[in-house]
């Protein structure tokens, strides 16, 4: 009997410290992929203050910016912007890892090229890191507020103010840029990841040299994980492409309100 309190209290030890890696392990992960949810202004608000730790004189902009319709617009449009770009960031930092563990393609080739190994696994980091860069470049035009246009005109309208257009293109060059980068960057990186997957999946342990069945589990379990990640690239090379529309889109929207 005396045993019984001592197994319980291995097992409530053990079961805590298990508790507490897999919660160290969510908020890891949930912060490297988090989403900002679409809520009202306010939440959302307050859900960019919490994940960027905004200080309070920024967040009263935010919160004055949401009481007007185009605010509102406003803010809505570069949550999606920081969620697109958080979104990449993981998918690049994912397909760094797959490359590593799971993909030689050098031994699928036959012939031995280690450095393409780790060449492909710091190409999808520098592609992180970009997106990283772009989703800090989006929450900054966030907390800048949209940019107010001057006059069209100006001495009572009798002459064009060179300073509307000149605002007008920098207001479209945000557009542009992301336009780029999903069209060619993130979209051609996404397809090329999934074709390098596909030729060579590979256990970073080929298979063969383990024991059954080690060999046929870890086979099974390597061939669906890039599977999966195939099918994930090329649904984000997809949603790449419509995401590069709409920015193009919004582009030539605003130059529709040059003062030619």
């Amino acid at each position: 009997m005396a045993g019984e309190p001592d197994f319980l209290s291995s097992v409530t030890s053990r079961y805590a410290t298990a508790r507490d890696v897999f919660t160290r392990i969510s908020a890891f992960l949930n912060k490297a992929t988090f989403k900002i949810k679409r809520a009202p202004p306010l939440e959302t608000i307050d859900e960019i203050a919490k994940r960027f730790k905004t200080d309070d004189y920024d967040r009263l902009k935010l919160k004055e910016l949401a009481e007007t319709k185009t605010g509102v617009a406003f803010i809505e449009e570069k949550t999606q912007d920081i969620n697109r770009a958080s979104f990449h960031r993981s998918a690049f930092a994912l397909n760094a890892f797959t490359h590593l563990f799971f993909v030689d393609l050098a031994a699928q080739l036959s012939f031995s090229f280690l450095p393409l190994k780790f060449a492909l696994a710091i190409a999808n980091v520098i592609l992180a890191l970009l997106a990283h860069s772009s989703e800090r470049q989006s929450y900054r035009a966030l907390i800048a507020g949209p940019n107010a246009l001057p006059p069209k005109r100006r001495f009572w309208g009798m002459f064009p103010n060179p300073a509307y257009n000149r605002a007008v293109k920098k207001n479209s060059r945000s557009y542009a840029q992301s336009a780029w980068e999903e069209k060619s960057l993130f979209r051609p990186a996404y397809f090329a990841n999934a074709a390098v997957i596909f030729l060579g999946a590979q256990f970073i342990l080929p298979p063969d040299r383990l024991i059954f069945p080690a060999s046929f589990i870890v086979g099974k379990i390597s061939g669906l994980f890039t599977t999966l990640v195939i099918a994930f690239d090329v649904w984000r090379g997809v949603r790449a492409g419509d995401a590069a529309r709409i920015a193009r889109e919004k582009e030539v929207s605003v130059y529709r309100h040059l003062d030619i």
